[in-house]
């Protein structure tokens, strides 16, 4: 019984990596308005992740689908899921072209950050959104410097920061 528990649990990990791998894999390629990209801890050395893109957000919704869902596995093995913890926008009220970040877990505790957002997104924010228990901390110089606006948890504008965001804070909500 237990070698067949262990089969089954095998097959499962290979599933849901194989089906993660293959999502990923067809992403690199697309381009388009509407991206997400992991966001790791302040405290971690990780590289900063490259933002994957779609042509709608109804193709980011169904990758983010595949990134934040959890992963049912026996209890000797570890579970691995992500949280969406906040959006932004080109345009303000929440329009125009998206990008969302995600990372593991929520801001319970744990503090995100993007010392300096992809290329294609400096100077290009017009609003944002934190979720997850998540406020969001906006800046106009990288590596979280010049003038700050915090978005309790959202912000339809970001007034002088208007296309002027260079990095950014996901940081608990309490």
């Amino acid at each position: 019984m237990k070698r067949i528990l262990a089969l089954v649990c095998a097959a499962t990990v290979a599933v849901a990596l194989s089906a993660t791998t293959t999502a990923a894999a067809a992403v690199q390629s697309s381009s388009g308005d509407y991206c997400a990209v992991r966001v790791e801890p302040l405290a971690s050395d990780a590289e900063p992740a490259t933002p994957v893109c779609f042509e709608t957000q109804a193709e980011v919704d169904a990758y983010l689908a595949t990134v934040t869902a959890p992963q049912r596995l026996a209890r000797s093995a570890a579970a691995a899921s992500s949280t969406v913890l906040g959006t932004v926008y080109k345009d303000a009220n929440y329009s125009g072209g998206s990008l969302s970040f995600y990372g593991t877990g929520s801001c319970s505790g744990v503090t995100f950050g993007f010392a300096s957002v992809d290329a294609a997104w400096q100077n290009a924010i017009s609003s944002a959104k934190a979720y997850a228990g998540c406020f969001v901390s906006l800046y106009s110089a990288p590596s979280y410097g010049g003038s700050q606006l915090l978005c309790t948890p959202s912000c339809a504008t970001l007034g002088a920061l208007n296309d002027r965001v260079l990095s950014l804070v996901f940081r608990p909500a309490s």
